[in-house]
């Protein structure tokens, strides 16, 4: 069963290989900014990959269009478009952090 910690709260749950980092932190009650509620549309759900990224598919078109670049340079992806198949830790970026 994959294992998904979130920094800095060090909030750690266990999920289903398949969810996505989104899917498992909500149910964990991780404030993970949301505006289409894991549809990609709205870019607003970036995490930044800490460790385990061989444990997450390619991006997806729809993280390139929101990211552009940008994960190659910050490892930021869209928690919704992140299905783990093993142990991953991201971290919320500061903005990421407050309660919405």
């Amino acid at each position: 069963m994959p294992r998904i910690t979130f920094l800095p709260m060090n909030v750690v749950v266990d999920c289903e290989a398949g969810d996505t980092v989104f899917a498992a932190g909500r149910r964990a009650g991780v404030p993970i900014p949301t505006s289409c509620v894991g549809q990609a549309t709205c870019g607003r759900c970036r995490v930044e990959i800490v460790s385990g990224e061989d444990h997450l598919p390619p991006l997806t078109d729809d993280e390139r269009r929101h990211l552009g670049n940008v994960y190659f340079i910050t490892r930021v992806r869209l928690s919704c478009q992140c299905p783990v198949s093993g142990d991953v830790t991201v971290r919320l970026p500061p903005a990421r952090r407050r309660s919405r």
